[in-house]
């Protein structure tokens, strides 16, 4: 089973500084508990790099497939071995006023049998991680 969400929320920054909020490191900032761990023990934002996240003790492994800053953009592989693999896509757009509209899409897989391990992937769950996401950034900003 496949899940294809996306959302999109505001920030009270501009695009080219709003994208630092989600890379691997920036994320620390908004995110809790987020505390990525590199295997070659270098924090890298090149393609290619990995890195791992782990949260209520389930393993998240991330891959790096573009960060661009003048973009705005960022994508990742992310695989939770035996539960779901998929893509995440971030981009960040100008929306005036030292403001920026932020996407976020999901591109995930079920990797279980059971297809309900796809469910915060799915409205209206994802549209609660949007919210969450939206006032977390903002409170970090604060």
């Amino acid at each position: 089973m496949r899940q294809q969400s996306s959302g999109r929320f505001e920030v009270a920054l501009p695009a080219s500084t709003a994208i630092d909020l989600f890379t691997p490191e920036g994320e620390r900032s908004w995110v809790p508990g987020w505390a990525p761990t590199y295997p070659d023990e270098v924090a890298s934002e090149s393609a290619g790099t990995v890195f791992t996240t782990a949260a209520d003790g389930v393993i998240t492994i991330w891959t790096i497939i573009e960060i661009d800053r003048t973009a705005g953009a960022a994508s990742y592989s992310r695989v939770t071995p035996v539960l779901h693999a998929g893509i995440v896509r971030v981009w960040c757009v100008d929306a005036g006023s030292g403001r920026c509209a932020v996407k976020v899409a999901y591109d995930m897989t079920s990797l279980a049998e059971d297809p309900s391990v796809l469910a915060e992937y799915a409205a209206p769950a994802f549209d609660d991680m949007m919210r969450e996401w939206s006032t977390a950034v903002a409170a970090s900003l604060a």
